[in-house]
């Protein structure tokens, strides 16, 4: 079935229920909107893409659509982290531990390029930070997934307090990891600020600024690091598109986008113009003309016969082009209200509004028996690291 059909199925489904559930109205055009294409393209392909891009798909067409019949990848991928977790718990009463932990997880970074070159050889001197830096999304993860402290990651007081202790304060201010780590330092600063460990909201940007003025003119991967790390700022105060954000907590980044949207979206990839454009949903301007700017870069960009947008170098791999799509998706999908969580603990099993979906994920559970499945090991991907 080609993917506008599967759609097409799916929206006539969607038809069925309340006006409140559904996000936004079909196109007045019988041409399928790029959007659409896109929406449709993923969606059959979803269960054969590897774990974590199922995960963030599904993520974030929940936040869009509050939709249960997006949980099956998120808690799977939820169930294939416990061992790694389980095993980063062993280890956090001892230093030699925890550092062969952080080793393992240097020795597996990538390093096929020039700049995660730079950034392992950063990650390789910083001592136990990887390890940590692991933990931290962990917690963050399971909060948002409203897990922590719930069988079976009933241990996460003691990660807290171990992160607390933790000086990160060093690695996300130094301004050489900000330089080719910006969008990562700046998830760090809001996992660090939503966990209640520490508030360096205002020294980040301080940092950020020196590093990246924004009235100084970057090209290239500088560009590009800029522009992800002003968007991940927005985009991680927002939860990850949990929640709306003030313009007036970001106006240099908001101001800058507005008047360097051309430069931007000639200098960087879809992934960081799409992302541009998404802050001033998240800011609840849909209306803003860098909106219009970045849709009409990727009705450019778009591969009709791939139903998606392809790589800079023409690739339509639907693996490698996940998190470009997905933005573009979102983008053309912004609902009215956006929807926290989800919550996945026990005692909360999902109420599938759209069947389409889950259908392809049969063997779905619900939270109350993960750690009773014999066949867990069969969900993880066992690794040395977390």
């Amino acid at each position: 079935m080609s993917g506008f059909r599967l759609y097409a199925l799916l929206f006539l489904v969607a038809l069925s229920a309340p006006l409140t559930d559904t996000i936004v109205a079909a196109s007045p055009s019988s041409t399928p909107s790029l959007g659409e294409q896109i929406r449709g393209h993923y969606e059959t392909v979803l269960p054969s893409l590897p774990p974590d891009k199922q995960r963030h798909y599904a993520l974030r067409l929940y936040r869009l659509t509050g939709d249960d019949s997006y949980l099956p990848p998120i808690r799977d991928e939820v169930l294939g982290i416990l061992p790694r977790w389980q095993k980063a718990m062993r280890a956090l009463p001892y230093a030699s531990q925890r550092q062969a932990l952080a080793n393992q997880i240097v020795d597996d970074y990538r390093d096929d390029t020039p700049k995660y070159q730079r950034r392992k050889a950063l990650l390789r001197r910083s001592g136990e930070l990887p390890f940590a830096k692991q933990l931290l999304y962990r917690v963050n993860q399971l909060e948002e997934l409203h897990l922590a402290g719930v069988p079976p990651f009933q241990d996460t007081d003691r990660a807290l307090a171990y992160l607390r202790e933790f000086d990160f304060q060093s690695f996300v201010l130094d301004p050489e990891v900000i330089k080719v780590y910006s969008a990562q330092t700046a998830n760090l600063v809001y996992y660090l600020y939503r966990l209640g460990l520490q508030d360096l909201r205002e020294p980040y940007q301080q940092a950020f600024r020196s590093v990246y003025p924004p009235d100084t003119p970057h090209q290239g991967l500088d560009l590009q690091e800029k522009i992800y790390g002003m968007t991940h700022l927005v985009i991680a105060a927002s939860g990850y598109y949990q929640h709306a954000v003030a313009r007036k907590d970001f106006a240099w980044i908001f101001d800058y986008f507005e008047h360097r949207a051309g430069h931007v979206i000639q200098g960087t990839k879809p992934d960081v113009y799409t992302e541009m454009a998404l802050c001033f949903l998240l800011a609840e301007e849909p209306d803003n003309p860098v909106i219009g700017k970045v849709k009409a870069a990727l009705e450019r960009e778009f591969d009709n016969k791939a139903d998606m947008i392809p790589a800079t170098d023409g690739s339509t791999d639907p693996a490698r082009g996940e998190h470009r799509n997905t933005l573009a998706v979102m983008l053309y999908y912004w609902p009215e209200k956006l929807h926290t969580g989800p919550d996945l603990s026990p005692g909360k099993p999902p109420e599938t509004k759209t069947p389409g979906l889950a259908r392809r994920f049969p063997d779905a559970i619900t939270p109350s028996i993960w750690y009773q499945r014999p066949d867990l090991n069969r969900h993880a991907r066992e690794g040395n690291g977390f």
